[in-house]
């Protein structure tokens, strides 16, 4: 399967699709700040989804073992790092190919600092990307698609706030001469034509205000005795 993945992008659609999101990417990835940017998730060459990023420490996260570029093993539900420790997470279809992603974004939300930023790439379930599949076709790019609608109510309950929606992806999944001819639909980008999405969203966080304690004033001893009378 990993192999097989390897090779579908150098051919003309998987290179197709890797230049988009690398376009997508690029357009983000430069406003990020911070120290620490993980890519939960292989996806592509190693580290060519991270290149446009100015932090310096990236990591590249899978479960895969001795691949080359992977410098973390672990599963992205099992994130091995400290809470509120990385500052920017990317997920590149990650959520598709997993059967409990609710469980990545818990992490990531652990994991992120305040104000930290998350990624996500996915494919729109209605795009003619994920059609080919419903259609009973062997996609190399198969999955269980999440709506962009769906994963922004998720991130909403966890505290993030959706910065951006961007839609790429316009040609349909041809090969060779069709796929080039229809090189017009990314000069047009109709929504409905859209066959990804990535959604950028912030991790919240809320000031406290402490209250100011009122100072009880000093009663005198004898402020409750009732006053004599003449």
């Amino acid at each position: 399967m990993r192999a097989e993945l390897n090779s579908w992008f150098e051919e003309r659609i998987g290179a197709y699709l890797l230049r988009q999101e690398r376009a997508a990417l690029a357009e983000v990835l430069p406003t990020v700040f911070g120290y620490f940017l993980v890519q939960a998730g292989f996806w592509g060459p190693p580290g060519a989804l991270l290149q446009s990023s100015a932090i310096r420490a990236r990591f590249v996260l899978a479960p895969q073992r001795a691949v080359a570029g992977v410098q973390v093993c672990a599963y992205p539900g099992d994130l091995p790092f400290a809470g509120d420790s990385v500052d920017a997470v990317l997920l590149p279809h990650t959520l598709e190919h997993s059967k409990d992603p609710h469980r990545i974004l818990r992490e990531v939300e652990r994991v992120l600092v305040g104000e930290g930023h998350i990624i996500v790439l996915g494919f729109h379930p209605w795009g003619s990307w994920a059609l080919r599949q419903q259609l009973g076709r062997v996609t190399p790019w198969a999955g269980n698609y999440v709506s962009a609608g769906r994963l922004r109510a998720w991130l909403t309950v966890l505290g993030f706030e959706t910065l951006r929606l961007q839609h790429y992806l316009f040609r349909p999944p041809f090969h060779h001469r069709l796929l080039v001819r229809s090189a017009f639909l990314d000069r047009l980008h109709w929504r409905l034509s859209a066959s990804a999405y990535m959604l950028v969203a912030r991790k919240r966080v809320f000031a406290v205000t402490p209250l100011r304690l009122k100072r009880a004033r000093p009663r005198r001893a004898f402020a409750g005795v009732a006053k004599p009378t003449v």
